[in-house]
């Protein structure tokens, strides 16, 4: 009997002992760094540094110069000390997240640097990660050309062979400079109480630890007013925008970010958010020194242009009735497809299949929601939920008259597009429809070509070329057995007159969706490339094209030179 108690004294023994190890391994783990990724600073020499823990933990970064390859181990002798945030998650659990932001300073521009985030009183460390330091306009001139990936709607293990594919191009001979991501992460970040959030972060991290990611809001962040996406990002002037606008300057390109859900979701932020929103694009557009960042790229969630023409049919009535778009489901009527269902279900829903009387549409060529991106009609539904509600007031006003328009005042419209124009923005790519496909250069629905325009060579172009790159990977998009449809627009129903070239645009039964990214190299001054690769063929590259001008800034005032070398120097001066 003693023996027996005694064994039974040592099994409860063991049994504490492994529940105290597991407790012990489970409280390391919540101190561990988790969603590592980096993010371009105030200024050229310095780099913004975020992760999460699950505990509270010391902000802590070493980091030193390594040489060109890491080769050799660097020296991680610069200390860096940051901040921490605490976020609640406002789901069932009210699971806790410390979001740690870190500024690395004093960088040697185009120097390779290894760094180390974590806490050092713990002594808890992540892998040794690495950067490349933002290089100077020169370097770039004289070295390898600005590379950016651009790429929106990228979800959480429907993308993994995209991620796959960028993790090479961000480990491979020639590092991209940036990853620019136009909106809708992880599918969503606050799905599961903020669980598939943290998935999506640490499996970017082999991508966004090593290259600056930034970024633009898309609706899929709309919960609870972008709770997670203005917690676990840090964008330049966070502290003033949330990380909705900004821009910054990479080699010969200010970059600029803008928030497009500000037209959709009034209760999030109204006409007052979009008037300052508005008055800052125009104030840094004009701002820009062309000679010196000769190309101006601008990137949000929501398109201006749609590939495909259709007339419309809208409700007399601004206030005709609809059930929200959540009601809908994919078992009702194919008029009635919710968003996760077909494209074309979903565009039906989008032109209204309201059962009143119906007259033809007259804002433009394409939906009310692409019309309203351009011309920049805010909603005012008091339950706008970014794409039902909100179409009966935005189709209203769209399609009336002059004179109706303006009588509502200026304040009400704040036309994005005629901006763009205005100021010479070069190329805009947005993500939202689950597809790829580019535009000739185009302004208030009129190809602008210019002296010579082919379908992949635009020379002296007169207005923005858009592109839509909103095939990262998703749950709402379809993998059939059959490849996209791939080439020349003609190739599809109704073609706008301003498509050049789509993949995965006609989809639907056993033909697939792209699944696809985009690498933008601005090989100098007067010539950039845009590069499309299929994560469907391995990496296959299924478009290739540039834009090529000798002059910049304003299209209704450029003058053009029969000598390209004018503008390749230009952004050296």
């Amino acid at each position: 009997a003693r023996r027996g108690a005694m064994c039974r004294a040592f099994a409860w023994l063991t049994i504490l002992l492994t529940l105290a190890l597991a407790s012990t391994a489970s409280a390391g783990k919540s101190h561990d760094p988790k969603g590592v990724h980096l993010s371009f600073g105030a200024s050229d020499t310095t780099m913004v540094v975020t992760w999460t823990t699950r505990k509270e933990t010391e902000t802590n970064v070493r980091y030193g110069p390594s040489d060109s390859g890491g080769a050799t181990p660097a020296d991680l002798s610069i200390n860096a000390i940051g901040d921490a945030r605490k976020f609640v998650d406002y789901g069932s659990t009210s699971s806790v997240r410390y979001v740690h932001v870190a500024t690395l300073e004093g960088l040697t521009p185009g120097q390779r640097y290894e760094y180390q985030v974590g806490d050092a009183k713990l002594d808890r460390w992540s892998k040794v990660f690495w950067f490349n330091a933002k290089r100077t306009a020169e370097q770039y001139a004289e070295g390898s050309p600005l590379r950016i990936i651009a790429l929106c709607d990228i979800g959480f293990k429907e993308s993994d062979s995209v991620v796959e594919l960028l993790t090479q191009e961000v480990h491979g001979e020639q590092p991209p400079d940036a990853l620019v991501q136009c909106g809708d992460f992880a599918y969503d970040l606050d799905d599961e109480n903020g669980g598939v959030g943290d998935q999506f972060m640490k499996a970017m991290e082999s991508i966004a630890a090593y290259v600056p990611w930034m970024t633009s809001a898309g609706n899929h962040e709309a919960s609870h007013n972008f709770t997670h996406y203005r917690e676990r990002f840090e964008m330049p002037d966070r502290s003033k925008t949330d990380n909705h606008y900004y821009s910054i300057d990479v080699g010969p390109v200010h970059i600029v970010a803008y928030n497009t859900e500000a037209l959709f979701w009034p209760a999030s932020f109204g006409v007052e958010y979009i008037q300052r929103m508005y008055e800052w694009m125009e104030a840094d557009l004009a701002s820009v020194d062309r000679m010196r960042t000769p190309w101006v790229v601008v990137h949000g969630h929501r398109p201006m242009y749609c590939p495909e023409y259709r007339e419309l049919e809208v409700d007399e009535l601004a206030s005709g009735e609809r059930k929200p778009l959540g009601e809908y489901s994919e078992d009702e009527d194919e008029d009635t497809v919710t968003i996760g269902g077909s494209r074309r279900g979903y565009r039906k829903f989008l032109r209204g299949t309201l059962r009143k009387k119906k007259k033809k549409w007259k804002g433009g060529m394409c939906p009310w929601e692409q019309e309203s991106s351009r011309k920049g009609v805010p909603s005012f539904c008091e339950a706008a939920d970014g794409t039902s509600c909100a179409f009966n007031e935005n189709a209203a006003f769209l399609q009336s008259g002059k004179d109706a328009r303006d009588g509502v005042g200026h304040a009400l419209r704040f036309p994005i597009e005629d901006l763009f124009y205005k100021y010479g923005v070069d190329l805009a790519f947005y993500g939202h429809e689950h597809e790829y496909w580019r535009t000739f250069p185009v302004y208030d629905e009129k190809v602008v070509n210019g002296t010579d325009v082919s379908l992949n060579r635009y020379f002296e172009p007169r207005g923005t070329v858009h592109v839509t790159t909103g095939a990262g990977g998703n749950r709402n998009m379809d993998r059939g057995d059959d490849p996209p449809s791939r080439g020349t627009c003609d190739m599809i129903k109704d073609n706008s007159p301003w498509c050049a070239f789509q993949s995965g645009v006609d989809h639907g039964g056993d033909r697939s969706q792209e699944f696809a990214y985009g690498v933008v190299t601005f090989e100098s001054g007067s010539k950039m490339n845009w590069e499309h690769f299929s994560a469907l063929d391995d990496g296959k590259r299924i478009d290739l094209w540039s834009i090529e001008t000798s002059s910049h800034g304003p299209f209704a005032r450029r003058t053009y030179s029969d000598n390209l070398s004018d503008a390749a120097r230009i952004a050296t001066e």
